[in-house]
């Protein structure tokens, strides 16, 4: 792509131009052995630690419960993510389509995508896709999407 010599010569036609993004995402499986090893670890931590054994128990406990509901956040990340006219889109097939602004930070690994937006409901929307969500053809375009034109 070349830059225009003058600003003058800048159309409204190149305006409106913007990247169409349609990926296909799956829950990843890299994301969940990450999860059971931290969950792991933090048993082993809890028992290693020589409490007294209902301070253990109810540790354990709550370590169970959080890495229970991570283990869902993750198994439920599955999806479309789509972009039309510099607007994008999160569709499942349980909350189905809504489309949502970012906010806050954008994280862009080469391993990892975070993405924190609101919708027009104002209701918070966290993405996270690791590499293994997305085929490598859509997790590159996904990748300069997210770069050049949010």
């Amino acid at each position: 792509m070349t830059i225009p010599a003058c600003r003058n010569n800048f159309s409204a036609a190149n305006f409106e131009r913007s990247a169409r993004l349609q990926c296909s995402v799956v829950p990843s499986r890299l994301l969940a052995a990450i999860l059971l090893g931290i969950g792991l670890q933090s048993l082993a931590l809890v028992w290693l630690s020589r409490l007294w054994w209902p301070v253990s128990l109810l540790a354990s406990a709550l370590v169970i419960a959080i890495c229970w509901v991570e283990w869902r956040r993750i198994r439920a990340g599955c999806g479309v993510l789509s972009t039309r006219e510099r607007r994008w889109f999160w569709r499942t097939e349980t909350a189905g389509e809504r489309e949502f602004a970012f906010e806050g930070e954008l994280v862009l690994w080469f391993w990892l995508i975070v993405i924190n937006g609101r919708d027009t409901k104002d209701r918070r929307l966290r993405l996270v896709f690791a590499r293994d969500s997305l085929g490598r053809d859509h997790w590159r375009r996904l990748q300069m999407a997210l770069r050049y034109s949010r």
